[in-house]
């Protein structure tokens, strides 16, 4: 039968077939040669041709059932598609031999799709299944399909669905999807807080969004509005959770006006327990505008949308050739960038600077370049980068103290170009004058003040007529009372260079002692215990530096070594670390001494 194939599929005769069989081999002796040669369609075709055999029931060795529905499947393709069921067909498990095999938690139609999956690489996503898929995806373990899920969803996402998307990920461990969904919730919070999404949400998962620095809200009644519409949604089991919330609310950001109208409005926030304490917090932020740097409660720290930069601005001083300076410079530390500021109308040395509660910075005093004591106090207007004339001290001063307080700014001792100066005066902006308050103990030039707690704090200072004597007098004024009272005394006798507060305590930089000498000593005054305590000293002796604190920090700019060598560079205090260092990569524009250094934070345009 063979021969007679042969002969009728060849026209060669038999002669001709046995004269070829005799012939040598077609190829070369001694060399080897492959082809190799690959059905690229094969894969599919495989699949195909199993698939077919799965709807017949042919060569099937097992039946997935899911409820009433029954799939008959090869094992071999369904463990080589999922580990889940790999290990289910592969281990001890009474599922690696029996017949049928009942899966619980998916539903039949997904069911139905993943196995045709398994035979055809294809499936169909929709914004009705996408969850069951991702779902039972996750069981069984095919990475594929989860990850095709989560870019569907990803794609789907909007301010109404991106919590549910969030949550649902989060679930599921789509560690990805989670984090693009959280993202998404941060960066449209406003969209997001009209949804009623957010009204589900649990309470620790609204604390988690509403808590983070990152959130980005035009303004903190977002955020008030979004946690009390959450209350509301369930008043009668979440008004007992309100404190909770709310202490992750702003509040002190708030407008006043917009936070009067909600307790006028809203009596939830008066009658839920433990909220008193964070209004409170908020009207003494309103009211007491001048206190705000000393408070140190999270509550008071913008979140990043809010675009808040600090700015130190530096002003005037002396140079290495004795020359008195009219410039302004600001340094930004967010970005870290210099910025030249509009000068000064005078050079001035031996001045005074200070931030009052409407964050407007006042200069007053000091000497001019033909060193002459001066009265003039200028205001510098950010926003038009213009220095604006106010009313003049009553006395010229320099070497003196200003601080601000309660809506005030104070005037402190000094020098009038010819003796020390014991009188104090106050500024009222809402009025634009000076009046005067009760004097010092004693005349005293080279003095500083801070405001605390409804206190002027004052320290050390010089005080002989004739020659450098320096005091160690630490002192207290009462607006209240128009009275002036001792207090503890700092460790040792000195001019300081700087007396700056952080988080409700004291700190007294640097300074000079008796006989001219630079300290580089750090104390801390706690007016609630009314001691002094000494801290690592600065790295280096500075004459009259720049001294000035924020964010738990203290910076001391600038000043000389008593010599002729001015420093440019800068060294910082970490008060959680009690350590100094040199900031390398932040320097004066050149070095300068007897300047004022104060920082602001500031809501940019």
């Amino acid at each position: 039968m063979n021969t007679r194939v042969r002969n009728q599929s060849c026209s060669l005769s038999q002669d001709a077939l046995v004269l070829l069989e005799s012939l040598p081999g077609l190829f070369r002796s001694g060399l080897l040669s492959e082809y190799v040669f690959r059905e690229q369609s094969h894969a599919l075709t495989v699949l195909h041709g199993l698939n077919e055999q799965r709807k017949t029931n042919t060569l099937c060795d097992v039946i997935i059932c899911v409820k009433d529905e029954r799939y008959p499947c090869h094992r071999n393709i369904m463990a080589a598609c999922s580990p889940y069921f790999f290990a289910m067909f592969t281990g001890e498990m009474r599922e690696s031999h029996e017949r049928e095999v009942r899966i619980d938690g998916i539903s039949p139609d997904i069911m139905e799709q993943l196995i045709d999956f398994a035979y055809t690489a294809d499936i169909s996503i929709t914004q009705e299944n996408a969850q069951q898929l991702l779902s039972a995806a996750n069981l069984v373990q095919i990475n594929t399909i989860i990850q095709a899920c989560c870019n569907f969803l990803e794609g789907e996402m909007d301010p109404s669905n991106c919590l549910g998307i969030h949550c649902f990920a989060e679930a599921h461990i789509c560690v990805e999807l989670s984090e693009k969904a959280r993202v998404y919730v941060i960066e449209h919070f406003t969209d997001v807080a009209k949804h009623e999404e957010i009204l589900l949400l649990p309470k620790e998962k609204l604390i988690e969004f509403i808590s983070k620095d990152d959130l980005y809200v035009f303004s903190e009644e977002i955020v008030l509005d979004a946690v009390l519409k959450w209350v509301k949604h369930d008043q009668k089991r979440r008004i007992a959770e309100l404190s909770d919330v709310l202490q992750f609310v702003r509040l002190p950001l708030v407008s006043p006006y917009f936070l009067f109208d909600k307790l006028d409005t809203e009596e939830l926030l008066m009658m839920a327990p433990g909220c008193r304490k964070f209004l409170d917090e908020a009207m003494k932020y309103h009211i007491l505008k001048d206190r705000r740097m000393e408070m140190s409660s999270p509550r008071v720290v913008p979140r990043r949308c809010m675009a808040v930069e600090t700015i130190v601005y530096i002003t005037g001083g002396e140079i290495y050739n004795r020359n008195y300076l009219n410039c302004v410079e600001g340094y930004n530390l967010e970005n870290g960038t210099w910025m030249k500021l509009k000068d000064l109308p005078f050079s001035r040395c031996h001045h005074c600077s200070v931030v009052s509660e409407d964050m407007h910075l006042y200069i007053a005093g000091g000497c001019n370049k033909e060193k002459v004591v001066v009265n003039n106090v200028m205001r510098y207007e950010r926003y038009l980068d213009k220095w604006i004339k106010v009313a003049s001290l009553n006395t010229p001063r320099a070497k003196f103290a200003m601080a601000a307080l309660d809506g005030y700014i104070y005037a402190i001792g000094g020098f009038d170009g010819t003796s020390r100066l014991s009188t104090v005066e106050k500024y009222c902006p809402k009025t634009n004058k000076w009046s005067f308050v009760a004097s010092l103990a004693h005349p005293t030039s080279r003095i500083f003040a801070v405001g605390l707690n409804g206190f002027l704090y004052a320290a050390g200072g010089d005080v002989d007529p004739g020659n450098s004597t320096m005091v160690d007098a630490f002192i207290r004024y009462n607006p209240v009372c128009d009275v002036w009272e001792n207090l503890k005394n700092m460790s040792f006798s000195r001019a300081v260079s700087g007396l700056v507060t952080l988080k409700g305590k004291i700190y007294a930089v640097g300074g000079i002692t008796e006989g001219v000498y630079s300290s580089k000593d750090l104390e801390c005054y706690d007016p609630d215990t009314d001691v002094w305590t000494c801290l690592s000293p600065m790295m280096e002796s500075r004459f009259d530096p720049g001294v000035t604190a924020f964010n738990n920090q203290i910076f001391v700019l600038g000043g000389n070594d008593g010599g002729n060598s001015f420093y440019s560079n800068i060294e910082s205090y970490d008060t959680t670390e009690d350590k100094w260092k040199v900031m390398a990569s932040l320097t004066l524009p050149y070095g300068r001494c007897r300047f004022t250094a104060v920082a602001m934070g500031t809501q940019q345009t």
